[in-house]
């Protein structure tokens, strides 16, 4: 639990640092003051003014916030020059800094892919030996261990451990006898995949080691480029299936839910954690575009109506709408929180 914790207070740092920094940055060049630019949440414990903004870093040093000028109805925000507030500002400014948060996630998750491969490689297929062992699952039950070496399945060698992922996948229910090298010595253990009913396969819970082989940095940035588009392609599928009733509320994770995959990750490795933390970033900069109230998506509907009408919408009814979209954003975080909580507490 407590690398859950860790692991997941890090990786959400850093993209809350990435997002709230490109509004930093389009806000500052669009002229529109920032009161502040702040690291986690509770009293200031430090903090340093520069360009008439304040950098802090508050007691629970956990995400990042920035406050923009006219965006509240703070005294700092009525003290600010009407010039430099965001109101003031014309649409495509407004736009800008509006897009700039979740652009800069997308950036920050190509960059971080980039350099993954530079230094760790890319994946190009999956070892014999077992790098993570599910709790509660057939692998631990049977005795399975991390650096365990799968040899075969019935007798069945297999070269390639992708075949033999595979034929654990189709014997649901069976019991299979598995020939496991550990530390060289031969050992028969016998285990039985459930079927997992989402996937419709047969699952022993466990991870094979991926093989990873390095490329140049021209490759790299290749990659990075195509993972980034991937990552970008299966978040708007995922998002079409929520919409058309293809994926459930259920199937969806909080932030319980995201912690305790981050520090599955954390615990499967650094590489693994970092790839974690690029798709993520993808997740996040595309879902903040959705057209969704107290979403950046849905304050840039705001910008485009005025766009359109030459006229700004009453900044009263924007504040309420987009209150409304948080109280909605909020109670449906708190549902999916529940559910993660549950399946958590059922050992799924």
């Amino acid at each position: 639990m407590l690398i859950s914790l860790i692991s997941f207070a890090i990786v959400f740092t850093i993209i809350a640092l990435a997002h709230e920094g490109g509004h930093l940055v389009m806000a500052k060049r669009a002229g529109i003051r920032v009161l502040e630019f702040g690291i986690g949440f509770g009293p200031r414990i430090w903090a340093v003014t520069h360009d008439n903004t304040v950098y802090s870093v508050n007691l629970v040093p956990i995400l990042a916030f920035v406050r923009i000028a006219g965006e509240g109805e703070t005294e700092e925000d009525l003290n600010c020059p009407e010039a430099e507030r965001y109101q003031a500002k014309s649409p495509w400014q407004k736009f800008l800094t509006l897009v700039a948060g979740p652009l800069m996630n997308l950036l920050a998750a190509l960059v971080i892919l980039i350099i993954l491969a530079v230094f760790a490689g890319v994946p190009t297929g999956v070892s014999h030996e077992i790098e993570t062992v599910t709790k509660g699952q057939p692998a631990e039950a049977a005795g399975l261990r991390p650096g365990d070496k799968l040899v075969a399945i019935n007798g069945q060698a297999y070269q390639d451990m992708a075949g033999a992922i595979e034929y654990i996948h189709n014997h649901a229910g069976k019991k299979l006898v598995l020939t496991i090298d550990r530390a060289g010595q031969s050992l028969k253990i016998a285990a039985t995949p459930t079927l997992n009913p989402k996937l419709n396969i047969g699952l022993l819970g466990f991870s094979p080691k991926p093989i990873y082989s390095r490329i140049n940095p021209f490759q790299s940035v290749y990659y990075g480029f195509e993972q980034t588009a991937s990552m970008i392609i299966v978040t708007l599928v995922v998002v079409g299936k929520l919409l058309t009733g293809g994926v459930s509320l259920t199937d969806l994770a909080g932030p319980v839910g995201i912690a305790q995959i981050t520090g599955k990750y954390a615990q499967t490795g650094l590489v693994s954690l970092v790839y974690f933390t690029a798709f993520i970033n993808v997740n996040i900069g595309i879902l903040n575009l959705l057209p969704i109230p107290a979403l950046d998506g849905g304050r840039v509907v705001f910008v485009i109506i005025e766009w359109f009408r030459k006229k700004a919408v009453d900044p009263k009814l924007e504040n309420q709408i987009n209150y409304w979209g948080f109280v909605f954003l909020l109670a449906l975080m708190a549902l999916v929180s529940a559910h993660d909580i549950l399946r958590i507490l059922r050992g799924q």
